[in-house]
């Protein structure tokens, strides 16, 4: 429980620097921390593909590309105004406002042991309990969900990255008037005589 309360520390600090930090920079590095002090609650609770996804999709990808972006657009440090302090009470009551959404939504959810604790004494002792748990993990399960239930929206979904990946190659290899290429085709099948020659 220690680690718990220091990762969750450590995730509202990195959240609220990231908030109040002016270098834009500074803020995606905070972004960073924040999202792998996430990583480690869900490592803490058993989510162990949820921690691994949020590295990966969160932390590789998307951090990486705000990070470039940031370098590469030169944003200037933005400066501390009025109209930012002015905002800060507005913020403070939509933060406890999704504050207590989120305990009435988790308060929702039931302990999945509570029914295995009603369980009265077994005859042939606690080993019967180990038959009442499916011991699947959950990468196993997702896979055997997506690729059973939801494989059409599976296919769909890698069909539409295709077309973007498609239309993606095909806007940067277009060819334009001004690109000094040579067409070796094309000055293979032309005709010598309409050509222009120099004679000696």
């Amino acid at each position: 429980m220690n680690l718990f309360f220091i990762f969750c520390a450590l995730l509202i600090a990195s959240a609220l620097f990231v908030v109040q930090c002016n270098n834009p920079v500074y803020a995606v590095l905070f972004l960073i921390l924040a999202f792998f002090n996430a990583s480690a609650l869900a490592l803490l609770s058993g989510h162990d593909y949820l921690a691994a996804l949020l590295i990966v999709l969160y932390v590789g990808a998307t951090c990486t590309f705000f990070l470039f972006a940031i370098m590469i657009l030169n944003i200037q440090i933005a400066e501390v105004s009025e109209k930012r302090l002015k905002l800060a009470p507005i913020s403070a009551i939509i933060g406890i406002i999704l504050a207590l959404q989120l305990e009435a939504v988790v308060g929702s959810f039931e302990n999945p042991l509570t029914e295995i604790s009603s369980i009265k004494k077994l005859e042939n002792g606690p080993e019967q309990i180990g038959l009442l748990i499916d011991p699947v993990t959950q990468i196993y399960g997702l896979g055997t969900i997506l690729y059973t239930h939801y494989a059409y929206l599976l296919i769909i979904a890698s069909l539409i990255l295709l077309s973007a990946m498609i239309g993606s190659i095909s806007l940067t290899l277009s060819k334009g008037t001004g690109n000094l290429r040579q067409q070796v085709f094309q000055q293979n099948i032309r005709d010598f005589k309409t050509t222009v020659y120099k004679q000696r």
